[in-house]
């Protein structure tokens, strides 16, 4: 898999630089199509906060365009992706202020609400920023063995078959069964992708040694998924790539791990099916009947997300809900999600 449409979510701010040479690089060696995302406060102001990277898209050479909007940042961005069928979302891991934290709200925002990968990356001087050349070259993959950990993988390994790049493998926990999880994986994954990889097993807390590993080992991108290291019910958001998108001093791709195969969802849960060139929203009810609804949010169209707490689709967007099987719970959308088939 390579990506194909990548948005890059800009304010013009000397924190977002990065993040524009990074997504333009990008997808100039991948050949894909790029968006420059910004949200707006004052629209006399948008075409200046804009420009700066539509020139360096342009001397990297990398198909672009331009979408505008006057949502706070969040909602613009994961808008925009949602609308654009993007795969991959750049943005920089203090948000869109340079007055945040490291892991700033607008970025932590879009992190857990993606309907992409999100690639965080990390603030670093001109000299420092890739120019001309793919961004990467030592890739770092955390995993445990599991089925979402194996999505992710994927997602690295075929990321840097295009780059060229090194690939690490990195198993938190007992030796005996790291190296069990590990070789498989390698073999199952990483030769069919055909790219060489080396292994390390470490002890210890995972967001800690990842993190460790990157910094002692001069790693330039981590790749782990979404819903952590715990396997498919984990949170959205799981607490160690949280901890590891924080902490790690290079950049982080955090890969999305909730597109599932039909056969996955277990009777009284949801998730996102990609079937040919469309989500559905899939629910498979207690007693193993199937609904399938269109994955878009009726009132936008964003793509909407299952909410194990709630037992339902949450729109990340505007925050509509609706039930399982598609009613409207909340606004501001109106209409139930559409039926569709797989």
């Amino acid at each position: 898999m390579a990506y194909r449409r990548i948005v890059v979510a800009t304010d013009g701010s000397a924190s977002a630089e990065t993040a524009e040479h990074v997504a333009a690089t990008l997808a100039a060696a991948l050949g894909a199509k790029l968006t420059i995302a910004h949200a707006y406060a004052n629209p006399d102001r948008a075409g200046d906060a804009v420009e700066r990277a539509e020139k360096i898209a342009e001397r990297e050479g990398a198909l672009h365009e331009v979408a505008v909007s006057a949502e706070a940042p969040a909602d613009a961005i994961l808008m925009t992706a949602s609308q654009t069928d993007t795969e991959l979302i750049v943005i920089g891991s203090t948000g869109l202020s340079a007055s945040e934290q490291l892991f700033g709200s607008v970025s932590r925002r879009v992190v857990t609400h993606a309907p992409s990968d999100v690639l965080l990356t990390r603030a670093r001087p001109d000299d420092q920023r890739p120019h001309g050349a793919p961004p990467y070259r030592r890739l770092l993959i955390a995993t445990d063995g599991s089925s979402t950990a194996d999505r992710a993988a994927r997602k690295g390994y075929a990321l840097a078959k295009r780059l060229k790049a090194s690939v690490t493998l990195l198993f938190v926990g007992h030796p005996k069964t790291g190296e069990l999880v590990l070789q498989d994986t390698k073999l199952s994954i990483g030769d069919e992708a055909g790219v060489t990889s080396a292994i390390e097993i470490r002890t210890g807390d995972p967001s800690d040694e990842i993190v460790d590993a990157a910094a002692s080992e001069g790693y330039d991108l981590v790749v782990i998924g979404n819903r952590g290291l715990t396997g498919a019910k984990a949170a959205l958001l799981g607490s160690v790539p949280r901890d590891v998108a924080e902490n790690a001093p290079c950049d982080v791709l955090v890969a999305r791990t909730v597109a599932q195969s039909l056969g996955e969802i277990e009777p009284g849960e949801g998730g996102i099916v990609k079937s040919a060139d469309h989500k559905v929203a899939v629910y498979r009810d207690k007693k193993g009947n199937v609904t399938t609804m269109s994955a878009k949010c009726t009132h936008q169209g964003c793509t909407v997300k299952w909410d194990a707490s709630e037992h339902g689709w949450l729109c990340p967007c505007h925050g509509s809900r609706y039930s399982a099987t598609g009613q409207v719970v909340s606004g501001p959308a109106e209409r139930p999600l559409a039926p569709t088939d797989l």
